[in-house]
């Protein structure tokens, strides 16, 4: 009897404080990633592995989506390539079509990276009255993070480092963009 009473203790302080409802489950995870960007996949197509680790406000859930790819080859004996991708249930999206989209996205998250690297040597200026004693992005950041920026930017966001570029009295970012090439058209230069 003293051990079911202390059992049913236990229970009632955890649901009491608060932890018995506090884990994620597997269905509201799906559902979360089931309905992410206004997306209408089929929760069914979404597959949780494991909830890896999760405390009172933050959780890491690794998933699995399915994915749908259309092949196809210009002959019989020519390679196969894929044409479209289908996420779930939705609608195909042509190749070029998904590495636009994927591009933009990381056009803006580049853009912001260079705004930010942009504020920062504002402030570094404001605050000693010259530019940063160097013009390499590693360096560089040794100098304004965290004291003059709060994020640390070394890459844009396809993987490359930034460049940074000083011409008396400025200093400037450039990403290489998608391609990897410096000095073509999908370069991203921050504002002087």
């Amino acid at each position: 009897m003293n051990r079911a009473f202390r059992r049913l203790f236990v229970l009632v302080f955890l649901v009491a404080s608060g932890c018995g409802g506090a884990r994620l489950s597997h269905d509201q995870i799906r559902k979360q990633v089931a309905e992410l960007g206004n997306s209408t996949l089929i929760p069914d197509s979404v597959s949780i592995r494991r909830v890896v680790s999760q405390s009172s406000n933050r959780a890491i859930a690794e998933t699995s989506v399915e994915l749908a790819f259309q092949m196809e080859r210009d002959t019989e004996n020519s390679p196969w390539h894929i044409t479209s991708v289908r996420l779930g249930d939705q609608n195909w999206v042509s190749v070029p079509e998904l590495i636009a989209a994927l591009n933009e996205s990381k056009r803006k998250v580049t853009a912001a990276s260079l705004e930010k690297l942009t504020a920062g040597v504002a402030s570094y200026r404001q605050r000693t009255g010259s530019l940063p004693p160097t013009a390499e992005i590693k360096a560089l950041t040794d100098v304004l993070h965290p004291l003059y920026m709060r994020d640390l930017v070394l890459d844009d966001a396809w993987g490359h480092p930034i460049l940074v570029e000083t011409s008396a009295p400025s200093m400037r970012f450039r990403s290489v963009g998608p391609d990897g090439q410096r000095g073509t058209a999908d370069d991203l230069l921050s504002p002087e």
